[in-house]
């Protein structure tokens, strides 16, 4: 299934000294040197992951704005502030419906069309994970425009606008919907927020490397961040039931079980194992009592399913 995201964000050097060559080397899959800190940068190794990567350019651009080594070098010696926002990230879902070169493709017009097109520079990697899954574009765009064979000395602020974000996010939504078109494939993506298009769910957070690489490597068995994504996952499959209980004081569904309860329990035990438990733990607690109603009668409660 065709799945949306365009996530947008400004890398910046900050206290902990992040290198946007480090970054563009861990994209592309290369080996970089950092003039700045005289430090190599070698993701060569994970090559395999990344499909294809390109740089775009405005066009008349100097040829060393070609060259990664160079383009990002350049960018890092000339941001001098400790906390200095050296590029912008564009991370953008590609339909696993469509071929790796449709997919790449799809990213290189968008990126040419929405932002080389106002005078950025941008790298475009395509990675393909290990799982199969989640194929994904990363785009690491310039923070200033060029100025003859030099960078400006003043950065283009309207690129920050929330309109401007806004205006991505839905021509993102448009490209893809017309490459899934183009392929003959009925999958179809919305731009707009859940909230905007009426569906009554919490946003899934998001796992991020960081606890991943935790959990794959044993340093932490259960982080943080996947408990979270397993109890945001509980509360939107209760959600229903809660707003049945809102509306009629009660939960109507139909099969084995003398009580609603009793009913409910055995459409959760149906449910993924992924949320499973954190679904029977939520309801359990649920099952005390019954917003705006009396407490639910102890012999109506059922029998202790705790472990």
């Amino acid at each position: 299934m065709a799945l949306y995201r365009l996530e947008a964000k400004i890398f910046s050097r900050e206290k902990r000294g992040r290198s946007v060559i480090a970054a563009s080397a861990y994209r592309s899959g290369s080996k970089m040197r950092c003039e700045r800190s005289d430090q190599i940068h070698d993701y060569s190794r994970r090559r395999k992951g990344v499909i294809e990567t390109t740089i775009l350019r405005p066009e008349n651009s100097p040829e060393w704005t070609g060259d990664p080594g160079q383009l990002w070098n350049t960018v890092e010696l000339g941001e001098k502030r400790v906390d200095a926002q050296l590029a912008r990230e564009f991370i953008l879902a590609v339909p696993q419906e469509l071929e790796a070169k449709e997919q790449f493709n799809l990213a290189v017009k968008w990126a040419k069309e929405e932002l080389v097109s106002k005078g950025m520079i941008a790298e475009i990697s395509l990675h393909h994970p290990k799982t199969g899954t989640n194929p994904h574009v990363h785009i690491l765009c310039t923070m200033r425009q060029l100025d003859g064979a030099k960078f400006s000395t003043k950065k283009s602020r309207e690129w920050n606008e929330k309109g401007q974000l806004h205006e991505w996010r839905e021509s993102w939504g448009r490209a893809v919907n017309d490459a899934l078109a183009n392929a003959g494939s009925a999958e179809r993506v919305d731009h707009r927020s859940l909230k905007d298009r009426g569906i009554d769910r919490i946003p899934e957070p998001k796992i991020g490397v960081a606890a991943t690489a935790m959990k794959r490597r044993g340093k932490v068995a259960d982080p943080e961040r996947f408990q979270l994504v397993r109890w945001v996952k509980s509360l939107n499959a209760v959600k229903p039931w809660l707003r049945a209980i809102e509306r009629l004081g009660e939960i109507r569904q139909e099969g084995m079980g003398k009580t609603w309860w009793e009913r409910s329990l055995i459409f959760a035990s149906g449910a993924k194992q992924v949320v499973r438990e954190s679904v029977m733990d939520t309801w359990r607690t649920f099952l005390n009592r019954r917003p705006g109603g009396p407490d639910i009668p102890p012999q109506d409660r059922g029998p202790d399913r705790s472990r």
